[in-house]
């Protein structure tokens, strides 16, 4: 807004300072440059040429009333009239080249300073201090005092408010004006009702620095043709005011025209103080600019009264020209003097400068300060036709060294006598009175009038004569016939004296031109008159009608398209041509005026309304006559461009603007044109603002509006859709909470936790408030197991959750809106760590007999999710490394919870119970077994009566009933010995080892009656012994049985053979069905099969200490099968151990197809594979015990035989 106002500023000024740079169609350029002083001489009684010193000071006070121009330039102001001193100095004398003629010139420096006072400037609503600071340089020719070239700089500032401190730079531009030829505003000598003319090209540019403005944007260039006429002579006084300075009582009127003969203003020449008394620029826009003089400083003068008297120079330079005229081409003497009250300047080397030719001279002053040089004063013209003679050149002489000028004007004219007496009807001034408004009329636009017109005619006479002339009268004849004698006095060489004469223009005065006949010395009383044909003149008066304006206009269109105003039907009475000027409102109390030949313009307006025109329509008299039509222009309704995006995400902000809206057509200070509703929005900006922002909460298609109204009241409407898009939920970082404190990852960007530790996961998810609730949060706490997933409902989710498994587990968490649109998934990374198993202690040492069964049940803990699948691994010998993996105590030689083993050998056994869980880890407990051994308990059995033996007989004892555990009975070590033999020949039968087997066949018994002892030794060394008693009778006497034998006969023996087969069948069958129960064999309670060999002569093989522990159970007591046989055995007695023989090897069965049966050793299976084999056939034969007879027995012993053996 300050931008604003101080552009506001300037485009007042611009237009105010437009007459002194030549902007607008001002022809008075540089009026305030134009420093046009007349030094005290006098051609003939004449103000003359005037010469300035360097320091010469001018103050004027200076007045602009630019109220107009404020309105012309489409302000929002108000502004009072501008005033302030400018002061004008004299700062040097140089020269300068002009048109290739070096040229004398002065340079005028300029320095002033306006404001409108406080409160005295309204720009945009703002009251405040408008100041302005001016700047220059004007340089000006010395002999005519024409302008050469003017320049000058404005600063422009605007206080608001008054206050100094929100003062704002406006602008600080420069003006440089160039005039070609220079631009002679004075015609000197000057004369009551000289009149000039003169043509001259005149170039503007622009320079500086505005925020507001390009300054070249003024530049201009053009020429210009205008007209001077010397009007009055007197007090300067405009509008019943007057000058501050009080010594300017002697002045001359100088008035400037256009070349259409619009006035451009005035100066008042003042001889006295060398220039100008009061300067004036008008235009027919409006504005007024006065320089009113207030004081005058001239240098090396005495006397001085700064507002009042200029006092005389102490030294100056006097030029006397030989004659006030001279022909072209005529030389004459020019006479100087160097003088004044300081005294005489002698010997002083001068120049004489005629520049017009140019002619150059040198001359110097003797002693009284005075100097003569000769002057050819040639045939050059200068630029300004005159009326009063043929040329008038300037002269200067000056001193280069004090700087001191003398100037003069030669008069040059083509035609020179003592007296000639001249109706000069050229410097008439004719003052036109109408309607009570005067105009001064000139030649060069001519003389007219409108019945009823009052008509002031200031008639001079001349005389160009080089001597006085007498004294005479003046005869005028106006239009209607009237004469009019009046008389003149004595008129000085080149002088003049004036008669007025009035003429009211009858109004019934026919169109026409109307003479003023003018006879000058009517009676020929001056007989010196040398040429009478002059003394005669007419001043034609065209006397004709006011035009007649007509115009139409073709309005009815909409803003910014032409309309056609036509006055070319005006026309004028008296005849001739007329000329329009179409003064247009441009907008309210604004006026815009065109100038045409032809009377017809186009013209179109900005906003609707409806218009005033004034159409003025002018004669070639510049009569006038104003009609006032109207233009209805029509509105056009405002326009917006709505700019918002395509779509944009739910719960967003939408940003619609319209910024690209407006009126085309108003009047409304900027940003004001239109005013912009939004209905149905909420706009963080308000209702009525250019932009709406406003946030989007629902889904789907919407539509906005914005509507704008215009200064005339025109809507228009605008509306576009967008789509609101669903947008993506969004989910915050996972965490991990633990006993109610959030747990912070470690370096790595884990959370370290064990096994099934039960934790809580938070996440917080976030949506447009239509969705938030009813987000879905979907958590897949492992990367493990793709279908392991929990799932939430709303924007904030928890779950409790464990890790059954150890390791890396990435986590994600998920969170999907009702329209199934994900958030991005977020991860965190638990490290699970497991959870070592623990097993309780076994207890202290355990003792345990051989072969009898121990059971431990393990007590292992572990996590929920590892305790069904620990596994429990039992190592019954830490001395072996059975697995093979060089460590002893951890095979798994069983596993399960519950351990239940036998040990077929006594010592200590260092149990192991490991458990291990799914990740390996484990944990284990020991316990000592103490495996004491079991001692055997030797048993005889036999399958005779060996209380009736018979000497001769065998008979087959057996040991294998001995009792034991059943790995020790294997490697039992059976010693029989009886005291019927003698085997290690000591001579003692008893203590001897007659036999070592399980089972002993005794034969060919002796008689007599023998204890046979049998003692076990197990593995361990403890022995068992038991002894039986047997008699053994006499052999009877040879041939009973032949007797026998022979008394039955044939038939007999055939008889008892067959009787004997029937026994030995029966027999046979009563031992297998007592097999076939519970009983055991008779001869062993293992279910071995009997050896293919002898089962007497060679001893059991048996297994390692070390093999088959635990497939065997502690053996259960078998009743004797001949216990009926044996008699009551004897109390064990100790006996030494008995070294083991060592067994003989095998290799067992073939293996099944199966292979080696679950548990088994391939070295179990060579020594119990045929058992293991009988089992499963059921097949087994029970090896029978039998005695052999080495002898041959009867039919009667081999028959009671038999009968024995069925136990009958």
């Amino acid at each position: 807004m300050l931008k604003q106002r101080g552009l506001a500023v300037f485009l007042i000024l611009t237009i105010l300072i437009a007459p002194l740079a030549k902007f607008d169609d001002i022809d008075d350029e540089a009026e305030l440059a134009e420093f046009e002083v007349s030094e005290s001489n006098t051609l003939n009684g004449w103000p003359d040429v005037p010469s300035w010193r360097i320091g010469d000071r001018y103050t004027y006070e200076t007045q602009f009333d630019v109220q107009q121009l404020i309105q012309q330039a489409n302000v929002s102001a108000s502004l009072n009239t501008l005033t302030g001193d400018t002061v004008y100095e004299v700062t040097d004398i140089f020269f300068i080249n002009v048109n290739n003629i070096q040229t004398l010139a002065y340079k005028m420096e300029i320095a002033g300073s306006f404001t409108s006072g406080n409160n005295g400037a309204t720009l945009e609503g703002f009251t405040g201090r408008l100041n302005i600071g001016y700047t220059g340089e004007d340089i000006i020719r010395v002999r005519d005092m024409a302008v050469i070239n003017s320049e000058f700089t404005l600063d422009v500032k605007f206080r608001p408010l008054n206050l100094g401190f929100l003062e704002q730079d406006v602008a600080v531009i420069s003006f440089d004006t160039s005039y070609n030829p220079p631009k002679e505003k004075y015609d000197f000598p000057l004369r009551t009702g000289d009149q000039w003319y003169m043509e001259f090209f005149a170039s503007t540019s622009v320079s500086g620095s505005s925020d507001f403005f390009d300054p070249s944007e003024f530049d201009t260039a053009g020429p210009e043709n205008n007209s001077w006429q010397v009007t009055e002579n007197g007090i300067p006084t405009e509008d019943d005011q007057t000058i501050g300075y009080t010594g300017c009582d002697n002045s001359y009127k100088v008035n400037e025209w256009n070349v259409s003969g619009v006035s451009q203003g005035f100066n008042w020449y003042c001889p006295d103080v060398r220039y100008n008394s009061w300067m004036r620029i008008s235009n027919a826009a409006g504005f007024t600019i006065d320089w009113l003089l207030k004081a005058y400083e001239p240098v090396g003068s005495s006397g001085v009264d700064a507002s009042a008297d200029p006092g005389v120079r102490d030294t100056e330079i006097d030029i006397n020209l030989q004659a006030v005229a001279t022909l072209p081409n005529a030389e004459q003497t020019i006479g100087i003097d160097y003088s004044g009250p300081n005294g005489v300047q002698s010997n002083t080397n001068l120049q004489l400068r005629y520049e017009m030719v140019p002619t150059l001279l040198n001359p110097t002053t003797d002693t009284n300060g005075q100097a003569t040089a000769v002057l050819n004063s040639s045939d050059v013209v200068d630029t300004t036709n005159a009326s009063d003679d043929y040329s008038s050149n300037g002269l200067i002489v000056w001193d280069p060294l004090n700087e001191i000028i003398g100037t003069a004007t030669i008069v040059i004219d083509l035609s020179l006598t003592p007296v000639d007496l001249i109706a000069q009807s050229d410097a008439i001034i004719v003052t036109r009175t109408r309607a009570g408004i005067e105009s001064i009329l000139t030649k060069s636009i001519g003389y007219n009038a409108l019945p009823g017109d009052s008509l002031s005619f200031s008639i001079p006479t001349q005389n160009r004569g080089l001597l006085s002339s007498s004294a005479t009268t003046i005869e005028v004849t106006t239009p209607s016939g009237t004469v009019i004698t009046e008389p003149l006095p004595a008129i000085p060489s080149y002088g003049e004296a004036r008669v007025d004469v009035e003429w009211i223009v009858p109004g019934d005065e026919p169109i026409g031109i109307q003479t003023l006949a003018i006879e000058v010395d009517p009676d020929e009383l001056v007989t010196e008159d040398s040429n009478r044909s002059n003394n005669l003149a007419n001043v034609e008066i065209f006397i004709g009608r006011t035009p007649t304006a007509q115009a139409s206009v073709s309005d009815g269109v909409y803003t910014f398209e032409n309309v056609t105003i036509d006055a070319s039907a005006s026309f004028d009475e008296d005849g001739g041509d007329v000329t329009c000027r179409f003064s247009v409102e441009k907008r309210p109390g604004l006026i815009e005026n065109f100038d045409t030949d032809n009377c017809i313009i186009e013209y179109n307006w900005s906003d609707g309304s409806v218009w005033n025109i004034e159409v003025i329509v002018t004669d070639d008299e510049l009569d006038t006559d104003t009609i006032d039509i109207t233009a209805l222009v029509l509105n056009r309704a405002p326009y917006v461009n709505l700019s918002v995006p395509e779509s944009i995400d739910t719960n967003q902000f939408v940003f619609a603007d319209a910024s690209d809206s407006g009126d085309i057509d108003t009047i409304s200070p900027s940003g004001q044109e239109v005013t912009i509703s939004w209905p149905g929005l909420n706009c963080n900006e308000g209702t009525t603002q250019p932009t709406c922002t406003f946030l989007a909460s629902n889904e789907g298609y919407l539509t906005i509006t914005a509507v704008v109204e215009d200064d005339d009241g025109a809507i228009t409407n605008v509306s576009t859709t967008i789509e609101v898009l669903n947008v993506a939920p969004t989910i915050g970082q996972p965490e991990l909470w633990k006993a109610g404190q959030n747990q912070s990852v470690d370096e790595l960007g884990h959370w370290n936790l064990n096994e099934d530790e039960t934790v809580i996961l938070r996440a917080v998810a976030d949506d447009t408030p239509l969705d938030k609730d009813s987000l879905i949060v979907e958590w897949q706490p492992s990367d493990f197991d793709e279908n392991w997933t929990i799932t939430t409902i709303g924007p904030s989710s928890q779950t409790a959750i464990s890790w059954p498994n150890s390791g890396l587990h990435t986590l994600t968490v998920v969170a999907y809106d009702n329209d199934n649109e994900k958030s991005e998934i977020r991860t965190g990374v638990v490290n699970i760590s497991n959870v070592a198993p623990s097993i309780e202690p076994l207890g202290s040492t355990q003792p345990i007999f051989e072969d009898n069964n121990l059971t431990f049940t393990a007590q292992v803990t572990d996590t929920a999710s590892d305790i069904d699948t620990l596994e429990v691994c039992w190592d019954l010998d830490s001395l072996a490394d059975s697995d093979g993996d060089g460590f002893t105590d951890n095979d798994c030689d069983l596993s399960g919870l519950e351990m239940t083993a036998s040990w077929p050998t006594s010592g200590i056994r260092w149990i192991t119970a490991t458990v291990t869980d799914d990740d390996g880890a484990s944990d284990s407990t020991s316990i000592n077994v103490s495996v004491i051994n079991s001692a055997p308990r030797a048993k005889i059995t036999n399958n005779t009566d060996v209380m009736s033996l018979n000497e001769g007989d065998n008979v087959t004892l057996s040991g294998l009933t001995t009792t034991d555990t059943a790995f020790d009975k294997l490697t039992l070590l059976y010693a029989w010995d009886s005291d019927h033999l003698d085997s290690d020949l000591d001579g003692d039968n008893v203590g001897d080892v007659d036999y070592a087997g399980a089972e002993w066949l005794i034969d060919d018994l002796p008689a007599g009656s023998w204890t046979i002892t049998l003692t076990v030794t197990d593995d361990d060394g403890e022995m068992s012994t038991t002894s039986i008693d047997i008699k053994v009778k006499a052999k009877p006497a040879e041939g009973i049985l032949e007797s026998v034998s022979d008394a039955v006969g044939g038939i007999g023996t055939l008889v008892i053979g067959i009787l004997g087969i029937v026994v030995v069948g029966l027999a046979a069958f009563l031992l297998l069905t007592r097999n076939s129960g519970s009983k055991p064999d008779k001869y062993s309670d293992f279910d071995l099969p009997t050896p293919a060999v002898s089962q007497f002569s060679d001893p059991i093989t048996t297994p390692t200490a070390d093999s088959g522990f635990g497939l065997y159970q502690a053996e259960s007591i078998q009743p004797d099968p001949y216990a009926t046989f044996n008699p009551t055995p004897q109390p064990e007695q100790t006996s030494i151990p008995i070294t083991q023989p060592t067994p003989s090897q095998t290799l067992g069965p073939p293996l099944p197809a199966t292979g080696l049966p679950e548990g088994w050793t391939m070295e179990q299976w060579q020594y119990y594979g045929e058992q293991y084999l009988a089992t499963q056939t059921k097949s087994q034969v029970q090896p029978q015990p039998t005695i052999t007879d080495t002898t041959a027995q009867s039919a009667t012993n081999s028959q009671d035989n038999a009968w024995d053996d069925l136990d009958l």
